[in-house]
């Protein structure tokens, strides 16, 4: 058997991100080191919280949560519970967790989970703003040396397709300086852009399909996309931060193209722009330009009904 991959989940749960937890305490690919939160979705009390909940609900309390940065590195954010929900997952009632988040705050066990790595060892799944990250990286460069990849639910290939704006994407509008420091950390990443992600949407019969299942995880999942379809008032909600674990799982699922990359930290209306060339730069960064959204749907399925 392949050695499983070391892990760091850095997450601002957040509906998306919920399903994206589920799916990496689903795949025994994965050895978890860490949850990392982030304020983004909603503020970071609500994020550590669901963490937490969402961790015990999928059976694996072993986790450490880390609570994280309570705001950006620069300016301050607009929290989005029309879309997650007042809790941040669709306002579904879930078991309180019966563990409080480790003492240590993120950026601390970020520093040492990666200053302990050997080289080239942990994947990092950045699913929010990038705060954490950044702030480790500033405090303590060498750590990059320990990151093997890094994945990214975040950008758009569009120059006009954002969603927090017309020019940005939410999770790296946030946080542009960060996403941008992170970057220029110069480890390998793979970017699951918002194009990707309403590629491979779910509409309400697939939701039924998931709660058909009747196990927690995926009763609490289907619960929080009704939400998801009621927010958006569209027939189909976009699968966002899964793919970060899927194309990690199984890159085939998606046409991964070499990109050039900036990241736009001005303070005017283009901040966080992420500013694509396909089939330039050196390798080191990835964007999934199209996805089988077919498969990534059932294998999205076949994963949560294991759980």
């Amino acid at each position: 058997m392949a050695a499983k991959r070391s892990i760091i989940i850095d997450t601002d749960p957040g509906i998306d991100d919920a399903l994206a937890i589920f799916l990496a305490c689903a795949s025994p690919e994965f050895d978890i080191r860490a949850i990392t939160t982030v304020a983004g979705n909603v503020g970071i009390n609500r994020t550590t919280r669901n963490a937490l909940q969402l961790t015990e609900l999928a059976g694996r309390v072993s986790i450490p949560v880390h609570r994280g940065a309570d705001r950006p590195l620069r300016g301050s954010w607009t929290t989005i519970e029309d879309i997650h929900g007042q809790n941040g997952l669709g306002d579904i009632d879930l078991p309180a967790p019966s563990r409080t988040e480790f003492s240590t705050a993120a950026v601390d066990a970020l520093i040492a989970l990666l200053s302990d790595a050997a080289a080239d060892s942990m994947t990092l799944v950045l699913i929010g703003p990038q705060t954490n990250l950044a702030l480790a990286l500033q405090r303590k460069p060498a750590i990059a040396n320990a990151i093997r990849e890094i994945a990214v639910m975040g950008g758009t290939l569009e120059p006009e397709g954002g969603n927090a704006t017309r020019f940005a994407e939410f999770n790296i509008h946030v946080d542009p300086v960060a996403a941008d420091i992170v970057l220029k950390a110069g480890r390998p990443m793979i970017w699951a852009p918002l194009e990707v992600a309403r590629q491979a949407s779910v509409d309400a019969l697939w939701i039924d399909l998931l709660r058909a299942v009747s196990r927690p995880c995926t009763v609490a999942a289907a619960g929080m996309l009704d939400f998801y379809l009621r927010s958006f008032a569209r027939p189909t909600a976009a699968l966002y931060d899964p793919l970060t674990i899927l194309a990690l799982l199984m890159p085939e699922l998606f046409e991964l193209r070499s990109a050039a990359l900036e990241i736009d930290v001005s303070e005017g209306e283009t901040a966080g722009q992420t500013r694509f060339r396909l089939s330039d730069g050196d390798g080191q960064v990835r964007v999934a330009a199209t996805c089988h959204a077919d498969r990534v749907r059932t294998v999205l399925l076949e994963r949560l009904a294991a759980l």
